[in-house]
C-alpha cells in the first residue's frame, strides 16, 4: 500500500476515511500473517502505516480543535472579523461532520419524506464530488476535459438525472466514490471474489453491489463521466442527453406546432389543439472484454487509471458507429443518419455542387432552421471545400476562437457551412456514392442519446491460449458492460444529401 499524501486532505471527514483505509490494511497483514513474526517488508510497511495513522490521529484533533474555536468565536460578533481574517480558509463545519461520508448507512431515508432523503443524499453526493480525484484524467493533453469539467458535470447530473426513487444517483456517487470501496473493488476484481477483504472492505463492496457484478468506482465510470477521446464523433456534443437510473426506459412528451390564425371582431375561436405524442426509449446493453497480464495486475494503481481509460474509448469507439448510422432495430440504437428520412440528391456524375448545399438546407423545415448543424465525415468536407476555391460563395469560413464544444470528442471541425456548424462524423460516408447519406443537415434537440446510470465489470481469472493447447497465457480479463441508446425523436427536423439517385 502506497503512503498517503496527507496534505491534500483539507477536512476531519477526508482524514477518518484516510484513517479507515489505513487500520484496514494493518487488519488484513495481522490476519495474512496470523501467529508469524512479519517479515521484514511487511514489518517496514505496518511500521509506516502505524506512523501514518498517528499523523491523521494528531491532524484530526486540531482541526475538532479549531473547528470548536471558531464555533466559539462566531457567536461573539466583536472578534469574528478578526477570526475570518486569521482562518481565511475556513468555510463552515464539515458538511458531514465526522461521519463516514461514503458510507449509505449513514444518510436519512425516510419513506414518507421523500424530499428530506434527496437532500441528506446530494449533500453527502456533493462533498464526494468535490473529493474526488480521476487518475485517468489527470495529466492527460489529449483530452477536452478537466477535472472541473468533470466535477461540473457530475453535479449537473445530480438535478438532471431521471430516477425512480429520489437520491438514486446521489447513493450511487456515495457508495462507489470512497477510497475504501476503490481499493475493495479492485482487490476483488484482481482475486475474482471478495475473500481476503478486510471487513471495512466488504461492508464498502456491499454498498456498491449490483446484480452480476460490481459497479465500477464513479471516478472511472465512462457512463458518469464524459472522458473519452477516441473516434470522431459529435452525437454527444450535438444531442440531447438524457440520464435514467433505476428503470431502463425513458417516457418523453412532444407535440406539433400550434397554429395561430387572424379573424374578424367577435369570431368564434378555433381549436387548435397541437398533436400530442409519447415517445419513448428503452437502453440496451454494449458490452466489452479487456484483457490485462498478471505483471500489469501487481500494480492496481497503474491499472486502475489504464482500465479507466480503456474502458471510455472502448465505449466511445462502440457509440462512434452506433449513434451516427445505427440501424435503431433489435437491440441497436437509431443513429442520426439512419433516423433522418428526408433526403436531397446531389448533381449526376457523383458530384457535388454548391446549388446541392444549398437545396439540402432550403429542404429543412424553417422552424428547424435557427438551431440547424451540419455532420459529414472528412473526406465530404474536403469535397466541399473543393467547390468554390476563390472563396466568393461562402461556404466554407473557418471560426478564430472556434464553436462552443464539449467533451467526449465532439468532431467540432472550428468551422461553417453556409453560415451553420460543420461537424465531423467519421463513421459517415467518406466519398460520395449512389443512393447514400453523405451531410445531414438539422436540429440535434431532436436526437435523443439516452444513458442508464452505471457501468459493472467482473473479473475472467485466467484467460487460455488455444495457440498453446488451451494453456494459460498469463493473462486476466475483465468483462465489462453498460446500458444505452439513441434515437431521432423528430424526423422533419433533418434532412440528408445523398449521392446521385
Amino acid at each position: 500500500m502506497e503512503p498517503h499524501d496527507l496534505n491534500q486532505y483539507r477536512s476531519v471527514e477526508e482524514l477518518v476515511n484516510v484513517q479507515a483505509e489505513i487500520r484496514g490494511r494493518i487488519s488484513e497483514l495481522n490476519t495474512e500473517f496470523e501467529g508469524l513474526p512479519f517479515p521484514e517488508e511487511v514489518r517496514n510497511e505496518v511500521a509506516g502505516l502505524d506512523a501514518e495513522d498517528k499523523e491523521v490521529d494528531r491532524r484530526v484533533g486540531e482541526l475538532k480543535v479549531r473547528a470548536e474555536m471558531v464555533e466559539r468565536y462566531a457567536s461573539d460578533p466583536k472578534r469574528v472579523e478578526r477570526m475570518e481574517r486569521d482562518l481565511g480558509r475556513y468555510t463552515g463545519k464539515p458538511s458531514l461532520r465526522e461521519q463516514d461520508i461514503y458510507d449509505v448507512r449513514n444518510y436519512r431515508f425516510d419513506p414518507d419524506d421523500w424530499e428530506a432523503t434527496r437532500i441528506s443524499f446530494e449533500d453527502g453526493a456533493k462533498r464526494a464530488i468535490e473529493l474526488a480525484r480521476f487518475p485517468h484524467v489527470e495529466g492527460r493533453r489529449d483530452l477536452d476535459v478537466n477535472r472541473e469539467d468533470i466535477q461540473a458535470h457530475l453535479e449537473m447530473l445530480l438535478h438532471t438525472t431521471q430516477q425512480t426513487h429520489p437520491g438514486e444517483v446521489a447513493r450511487h456517487l456515495i457508495a462507489t466514490g470512497g477510497p475504501v470501496y476503490r481499493r475493495a473493488f479492485w482487490r476483488a476484481a484482481m482475486a475474482g471474489n471478495a475473500n481476503g477483504l478486510t471487513a471495512l472492505e466488504q461492508r464498502a463492496l456491499s454498498l456498491g453491489a449490483t446484480t452480476g457484478g460490481q459497479a465500477v468506482p464513479f471516478t472511472l465510470d465512462p457512463t458518469v463521466i464524459p472522458t473519452s477521446n477516441s473516434v470522431v464523433n459529435p452525437a454527444r456534443a450535438l444531442a440531447r442527453n438524457v440520464t435514467i437510473a433505476g428503470s431502463n426506459t425513458w417516457n418523453g412528451v412532444s407535440s406539433g406546432a400550434i397554429v395561430a390564425t387572424r379573424v374578424a371582431e367577435a369570431t368564434a375561436a378555433t381549436d387548435n389543439t397541437p398533436t400530442m405524442a409519447a415517445p419513448t426509449a428503452t437502453v440496451t446493453k454494449a458490452h466489452a472484454f479487456v484483457p490485462f497480464s498478471v505483471e500489469i495486475q501487481e500494480d492496481w494503481g497503474a491499472l486502475e487509471a489504464e482500465m479507466g481509460r480503456l474502458f471510455s474509448d472502448a465505449k466511445d469507439d462502440e457509440e462512434g458507429s452506433s449513434f451516427v448510422t445505427g440501424a435503431g432495430t433489435g437491440v441497436n440504437p437509431q443513429g442520426f443518419v439512419t433516423g433522418t428520412t428526408a433526403t436531397v440528391a446531389a448533381a449526376t456524375g457523383l458530384t457535388v455542387t454548391a446549388a446541392n448545399l444549398y437545396a439540402l438546407e432550403a429542404a429543412l423545415p424553417p422552424r428547424f432552421r435557427p438551431n440547424e448543424s451540419f455532420v459529414a465525415n472528412r473526406g465530404i468536407y474536403n469535397v466541399v471545400r473543393g467547390i468554390d476555391t476563390a472563396g466568393g460563395a461562402a461556404l466554407w469560413l473557418y471560426i478564430s476562437q472556434g464553436l462552443v464544444t464539449q467533451a467526449p470528442t465532439p468532431g467540432n471541425t472550428g468551422a461553417t457551412l453556409l453560415g451553420r456548424g460543420a461537424w465531423e462524423a467519421s463513421a459517415m460516408q467518406a466519398t460520395v456514392v449512389n443512393a447514400t447519406k453523405i451531410v445531414v443537415a438539422g436540429d440535434f434537440n431532436y436526437f435523443l442519446v439516452l444513458d442508464r446510470l452505471g457501468l459493472n465489470i467482473e473479473l475472467i481469472p485466467f484467460l487460455f491460449g488455444a495457440a498453446q493447447g488451451n494453456l494459460p497465457t498469463g493473462q486476466r480479463g475483465l468483462y465489462a458492460w453498460w446500458r444505452n441508446t439513441s434515437k431521432v425523436l423528430s424526423a422533419a427536423a433533418f434532412v440528408a444529401l445523398t449521392g446521385t439517385t
